[in-house]
């Protein structure tokens, strides 16, 4: 089930992503990330066999999993000043194997992690490269949404398949590489430009707000709420945390035209 749900789920999130991305632009598309659509029912299942203090554990990593993300989007932004979308995702992704080595055997709590996760992502806005223009999305070619979903079920398999194989700590870094990320700023970069992908990576480290808040809640509510009611306070405080966050954005966005 869990391993049906690794490998299935992650194409149709790229899809809808790429489909608000034509819609709406890059930014506002990249906000829908910050929801758990993947992480969360993961989780929830493991949780469910494994029991509560499982549970909060996992969140704890989850939310110490979000700065080796963060180390992955400022490189990826940062190389963008200076080279295409081939160097950009090696530099990402050596920032995020280096960050996440240095992580193994970290022990810390939960609220701690949770703070160091959401100061991370605020510095990782602040220091990402602005976009010089407003993203103007190219008309693209019928099977573009398609490839977006193979090449994420390909590297979701190999990376579920690679980490089954290996040993718990080095299965946990593994686990957390950002696919969906790589996917879609892979394919944005190369078909609308630098901008674009700034813009998304922006969009995303804003988004991860809601992500961390989720697994927070999740985390300090799981042992009295059990598992049905921690999802359910937890979907509550993350939705009104992704709306501020698009209310946000849309007002920057105006600033940044009217300057």
């Amino acid at each position: 089930m869990l391993f049906l749900l690794k490998i299935a789920l992650p194409p149709v999130l790229v899809a809808v992503v790429s489909i608000a991305a034509r819609l709406w632009g890059p930014t506002l598309g990249a906000l829908l990330m910050g929801l758990p659509w993947l992480t969360g029912p993961v989780l929830f299942f493991l949780a469910l066999d494994r029991g509560p203090a499982f549970g909060v554990d996992a969140c704890t990593g989850i939310e110490i999993g979000v700065l080796c993300i963060c180390a992955y989007m400022l490189a990826y932004g940062i190389t963008t000043w200076v080279a295409r979308w081939p160097a950009c995702i090696a530099a990402a992704g050596g920032a995020f194997a280096a960050s996440a080595w240095a992580t193994l055997g970290l022990e810390i709590a939960l609220v701690p992690a949770a703070g160091a996760a959401a100061a991370g992502l605020v510095a990782t806005y602040l220091l990402l490269p602005r976009p010089a223009a407003d993203a103007l999305p190219a008309p693209l070619p019928w099977w573009d949404i398609p490839a977006r979903m193979l090449a994420t079920l390909a590297l979701v398999a190999g990376i579920t398949l690679s980490a089954d194989a290996l040993g718990p700590q080095l299965s946990g870094v593994v686990s957390t590489f950002p696919a969906i990320v790589t996917v879609l700023g892979t394919f944005t970069h190369h078909q609308w430009g630098r901008d674009a992908v700034r813009a998304m990576l922006r969009g995303i480290t804003l988004s991860l707000l809601a992500f961390v808040a989720f697994f927070l809640t999740v985390g300090l509510a799981l042992p009295a709420l059990g598992l049905a009611g921690a999802y359910v306070l937890a979907a509550a405080v993350a939705l009104p945390v992704s709306a501020l966050l698009l209310v946000f954005t849309r007002r920057a966005g105006r600033r940044a035209r009217r300057g």
